[in-house]
């Protein structure tokens, strides 16, 4: 099982390049969906409920709403 501070450190890496990708490229639709994707499918399982793991879900959840509401 991965920890909080693991989930946390995958989440900034992705921002990051996010945030560059944005400069460089511009934002797009459905912007960081990918991402979101990548990071449920690697830090969540769906058959675990346990405190970590819904802090697991919480975590992602709001970067996902970060992806949703990023302007630049």
């Amino acid at each position: 099982m991965y920890t909080s501070k693991q989930v946390t450190k995958a989440i900034q890496v992705k921002k990051n390049r996010l945030i560059e990708k944005a400069r460089t490229k511009g934002l797009y639709e459905n912007f960081g969906a990918r991402e979101v994707g990548q990071l449920e499918e690697k830090y969540i399982d769906i058959s675990s409920y346990t405190d970590d793991m819904n802090n697991n879900r919480k975590l992602i959840a709001s970067f996902s709403d970060w992806c949703m509401c990023y302007d630049g």
